[in-house]
């Protein structure tokens, strides 16, 4: 897989809606048997297998910062940052900053996606981890120069939840960067979090799909 002039071994689902449907029929079948429906959330539905184009359009960001095409987007790469993938799914953002030599922790709450996460950075494991992490509760108990959020913010219920999670784990002249793509809830999201004591630039940047790819670098006012 190329990403800029970046070449990955990347391994990926090859069909996201076949997954799903996994999914479905076998809530279906439960269903049925136990008379119990639960909602979304108790599902788990398979996000994670999708190769969002955010995470495209965030991996090939991050080759210009590295290549020096964008040097305002993170502090100078003179030296290995510390990067977390929040959200990662099969994690292409994290596998991006670990092949450009930086420390990388790739979290996501559903097992399975942490299983390619695992194995598409297997050529970096000196300097990538993964681990199960829930944003809404979890504290890793360590900061981090950068946040990747690569289609996180379509879900107004999590907001709250993740604004409070960056905070907590962002080191003191870090910065949160999120891919969306266009979507009208990305819109309202520049209205919400200015209040919320975050400074907030906005980059654009066409994936390899042709998607036209939004990204905000958010940094905390209050460091």
């Amino acid at each position: 897989m190329l990403i800029g002039p970046l070449r990955l071994n990347f391994t990926r689902v090859l069909d996201a809606d076949e997954v799903l449907d996994q999914v479905v029929e076998a809530e279906d079948r439960r269903e049925r048997a136990t008379g119990d429906r639960r909602d979304g959330n108790a599902l788990h539905l398979p996000y994670w297998a999708e190769l969002w184009d955010s995470s495209i359009g965030m991996g090939q960001m991050l080759v210009k910062w590295q290549t020096g095409d964008l040097d305002r987007l993170l502090p100078k790469p003179s030296k290995s940052l510390s990067f977390l993938d929040l959200g990662c799914g099969q994690g292409l953002s994290g596998t991006v900053a670990a092949a450009l030599g930086h420390n990388v922790l790739l979290g996501d709450l559903e097992a399975p996606a942490l299983l390619f996460a695992r194995l598409n950075t297997l050529m970096y494991e000196s300097r990538a981890r993964v681990r199960r992490l829930n944003w809404q509760t979890d504290d890793l108990g360590e900061r981090f120069d950068a946040i990747l959020g690569a289609d996180v913010l379509y879900e107004r219920a999590q907001w709250e939840y993740l604004e409070r999670f960056w905070r907590a784990h962002l080191g003191p002249t870090g910065a949160v960067l999120l891919g969306e793509p266009g979507r009208q809830s990305g819109d309202v999201f520049q209205e919400w979090i200015g209040p919320r004591g975050w400074s907030l630039e906005r980059f654009t940047e066409r994936a390899t799909t042709g998607k036209q790819i939004r990204l905000f670098r958010l940094q905390s006012l209050s460091v």
